[in-house]
């Protein structure tokens, strides 16, 4: 296998964005968005463009992204929700195969475990590590990166904590990986870039937002509303975020910003990019995002829905130096539908690295290695789920297998049923037509196949008073700043982050 170091496995840079919808790429056939660098990563690697997250909401997302196992399986429906430390990551056996692991920034962990199989890292998060604990101040931006109308309503350009935040963890990454240059040590490198962008607040900076706006200018068309009723889940969240209240002129100045954090991230890899290419050995970058964005879309923002622009999320795979047989293949699209949970199987195979007793995911080697069908829905691939349960949404469960979708909400009525293929923008709910009854019980039996949405939701209930509980103790007795990164200390001073020569000084001592 190319791309190798001399000890047979590549160094992995991990980007990790946060919110970022798979479509709002230029190598995804967006022309509103500007995203030159992420477009050579697809050009020279394997783009696949039907990825999906296996979950709408951060937390759950990335723990299954991280042990590759659906959320009913990790027990994470919900933000508030740990991960139990002895459910194995992609990461523990990435380090039991060799590999140094660090985390840079984001990964959105909850609960006084803040590893789950890192070894290092280098800046904390932006959102409170443990029940009650404390979160960035984002001074008078305070409930902007939550669901909610306040996030529209201070839409406009400007700078925010999440800007800063990014560009931390960027120059963090960019002095690591220059200090491993001519370093002389053969073990591969695993580093988590994590970013919190394009997440809201909808603030971007001003040379972003110019770029957006000249581009939607240009043709920038939002889906409209659907001409069918509204389904009953979604008259419940309009409702309840009154997202009604949201004007045509909040939509588009949101939506602006959007697009110009888009831009901004966009940026950032290219710097981590260029920063990668000091790594001593062969490198891959790898780039996802925990889950997408309505921007605007039907009227809607944010995420905690199940429409494409919520659930899609980018996903590229690029050799920097090598390539071709053996290899990650450059330029390849491959259109088979695949998930985050993919990852945690991929990563480990590739790398020929101690693979967990139970995987969910499915390894996609074959695929960047060209020896699967490129381009086309690979035939053995099984339907891709993607799951919630909260207080506040009930419980839903998306199947997606070849060209059809099928969206189940527990206790609402009808089930959707879209053929992707034939309507992109999910307009036409085909459930309703009898001539899809057969389609609609087979894709709902996978839907609720091991997933009992009354027991889960029981469960859920139990733990929200035991969580609560605990939250009163996080709001008094807590261990402070526990790697939250906090902008009135830029410097990441707190003793808990490992510098750069505390890492090196430790690796001396074990030489």
């Amino acid at each position: 296998m190319s791309s190798m170091n001399s000890n047979g496995k590549p160094n992995i840079v991990f980007i990790v964005s946060d919110q970022h919808r798979g479509d709002f790429m230029g190598c995804a056939g967006n022309r509103v968005v500007l995203t030159p660098n992420l477009d050579r990563l697809a050009e020279g690697g394997v783009q696949f463009t039907q990825a999906y997250c296996n979950s709408p909401l951060c937390v759950p997302s990335r723990m299954s992204m991280l042990t590759g196992r659906y959320p009913h399986q990790t027990g994470v429906f919900g933000n508030s929700d740990h991960l139990a430390s002895d459910i194995p990551t992609f990461v523990h056996g990435l380090a039991l195969g060799g590999y140094e692991t660090v985390l840079c920034g984001r990964m959105h962990f909850v609960g006084p475990d803040q590893r789950h199989g890192y070894k290092h890292r280098l800046v904390g998060d932006i959102t409170p590590t443990y029940l009650g604990g404390p979160s960035t101040k984002y001074g008078a931006l305070k409930g902007t990166s939550g669901q909610g109308l306040r996030s529209i309503e201070t839409a406009g350009p400007g700078s925010s904590p999440v800007q800063q935040y990014d560009e931390q963890v960027t120059q963090s990454f960019e002095r690591f990986a220059a200090s491993r240059d001519g370093s002389g040590t053969d073990q591969p490198l695993f580093i988590t870039v994590g970013l919190y962008g394009p997440h809201h607040p909808f603030i971007s900076p001003q040379v972003n937002y110019e770029q957006a706006v000249r581009a939607m200018a240009d043709g920038d068309a939002p889906i409209t509303l659907d001409s069918l009723p509204r389904h009953p889940w979604h008259e419940n969240w309009f409702s309840r975020l009154k997202a009604e209240q949201i004007t045509p002129e909040q939509l588009t100045e949101a939506r602006a910003n959007y697009i110009g954090l888009v831009n901004r991230l966009d940026e950032l890899v290219g710097r981590i990019v260029k920063a990668a290419e000091a790594l001593p050995g062969d490198t891959w970058i790898v780039y996802v995002s925990d889950h997408g964005e309505m921007a605007g879309d039907k009227g809607m923002f944010w995420k905690r829905s199940f429409y494409d622009g919520a659930l899609r999320i980018p996903m590229i795979w690029h050799p920097l130096r090598h390539g071709g047989p053996g290899g990650i293949v450059r330029g390849a699209k491959v259109d088979t539908p695949v998930s985050l949970i993919d990852l945690a199987p991929t990563f480990l195979q590739a790398t020929q690295s101690p693979v967990p007793s139970f995987l969910a995911g499915n390894d996609l080697s074959p695929l960047l290695y060209g020896r699967g069908i490129e381009g086309t829905v690979w035939e053995n691939m099984p339907p891709v789920y993607s799951e919630l349960l909260t207080p506040q949404d009930s419980a839903i469960r998306m199947v997606r297998q070849g060209d059809n979708k099928l969206i189940y909400y527990h206790n609402y009525l009808p089930v959707q049923l879209f053929d992707l293929r034939t309507d992109p923008h999910e307009t036409t709910n085909l459930a309703e037509s009898d001539e899809y009854l057969g389609l609609v019980q087979k894709l709902k039996g996978l839907a609720l196949q091991d997933w009992d949405p009354d027991a889960l939701i029981a469960s859920s209930l139990r733990r929200h008073e035991d969580q609560a509980f605990i939250a009163k103790w996080g709001k008094k007795v807590g261990p402070d700043w526990h790697e939250v990164w906090n902008p009135e200390d830029p410097g990441g001073n707190d003793p808990v982050f490992e510098t750069q020569r505390e890492i090196a000084g430790a690796k001396e001592g074990q030489q």
